[in-house]
């Protein structure tokens, strides 16, 4: 797929003011992609968003093109969140000064006369628009590529998305709960979990240059209020769960049923701060097309909040990649793994985002 990517400012790239973080850790984790939107999240006006502490609007051009930008009119410190776009331009609601696509001011209202200084400008970042999701990367300089998602942009799948959703965690141990299979017979009960089945059985881990992969099976529950209830089951269904994991934060989940039905589950966890964490969430179905969108929503939004409430109070928020720091079983596999993947990337031993 040919992808339209939009250029960064030649400005060098500082730690946002009041950063969270520790200085190395928002530098390692600047080089990679982030989701900043859902692209029809994009409308007539600059949209809001924070990443790693930094405060960014998003806005698309009339050829199509999405800009990503820091929020901030360099004349006055004024949020650009504030005014409006015409055209290509966005407009300042505090001294109308104008910035073009590439950054640059192209009007000082109150001296339209004179020359406009070149450093008056914006500061723009690497972009890209990909699966319906506007991502961009702080440094400009991505460490790795995009996560690979191809039932995202497969047509015999039925694609659907929450809305983004904020939790007050990190984005390391969102990613470490979207991991664990040693949970679901117990928070999830109200859903799939399956009380009877706790025991979890061997599975590997295989590393690879994005991040991981690994297959697991469950007996999962299938509860007669469920939405994938059918009268092939009996209240229980055999899923076989394939994980996909690219570091730092973005996980694809396959869960097939047999006679090639596939469940895809995309998660990607946006540190907004150092305790904060977006969610990009959606699914992707290559089967039973019939059941209403709002009700498969509604089945997955039922099962972040089983974890939400878990995740939010785990201490220490962050993530320890000290594997010394808690106690590990061999369910925990794909957790370890992904706790040494974040270190390798250079993040600090104590603690990730």
């Amino acid at each position: 797929m040919s992808l339209q990517v939009s250029s960064p400012t030649e400005i060098p790239v500082t730690l946002p003011r009041n950063c969270t973080f520790k200085e190395s850790d928002w530098r390692v984790l600047a080089n990679f992609w982030y989701p900043l939107a859902f692209s029809e999240e994009i409308q007539d006006k600059p949209l809001n968003r924070i990443l790693l502490d930094e405060d960014l609007i998003a806005y698309r051009t009339t050829g199509g093109e999405v800009v990503v930008a820091k929020n901030l009119c360099v004349h006055r410190g004024t949020p650009l969140s504030l005014g409006w776009q015409e055209g290509d331009e966005l407009v300042c609601a505090y001294h109308g000064f104008r910035y073009g696509r590439n950054g640059d001011c192209t009007l000082v209202p109150a001296q339209p006369d004179l020359p406009v200084p070149k450093k008056l400008c914006l500061q723009t970042y690497l972009s890209v628009e990909r699966y319906g999701i506007i991502w961009t990367c702080l440094s400009g300089q991505p460490a790795a590529d995009l996560p690979d998602w191809p039932e995202a942009e497969d047509k015999d799948f039925r694609r659907l998305h929450i809305d983004p959703v904020e939790w007050n965690s990190s984005a390391g141990r969102q990613v470490e709960n979207f991991l664990d299979v040693g949970h679901f017979s117990w928070i999830h009960v109200g859903t799939f979990g399956n009380r009877e089945c706790p025991e979890v059985p061997l599975y590997e881990v295989e590393k690879n240059e994005q991040g991981f992969h690994a297959e697991y099976p469950y007996q999962a529950s299938n509860p007669d209020h469920s939405v994938l209830k059918s009268d092939r089951d009996d209240g229980t269904i055999q899923r076989w769960m394939i994980y996909d994991l690219t570091f730092p934060f973005s996980c694809r989940l396959n869960v097939r049923y047999g006679e090639g039905q596939t469940h895809g589950i995309f998660d990607s966890a946006v540190p907004v701060s150092r305790k904060k964490v977006r969610i990009f969430f959606f699914i992707a179905r290559n089967f039973d097309h019939h059941i209403p969108s709002e009700d498969l929503l509604n089945w997955e939004r039922g099962i972040l909040a089983e974890d939400k409430p878990i995740v939010e109070n785990q201490r220490p928020e962050e993530l320890p990649l000290d594997l010394s720091e808690e106690f590990h079983i061999r369910s925990d596999r794909m957790a370890t793994a992904y706790r040494t993947g974040l270190q390798k990337l250079g993040l600090g031993k104590e603690f990730s985002a």
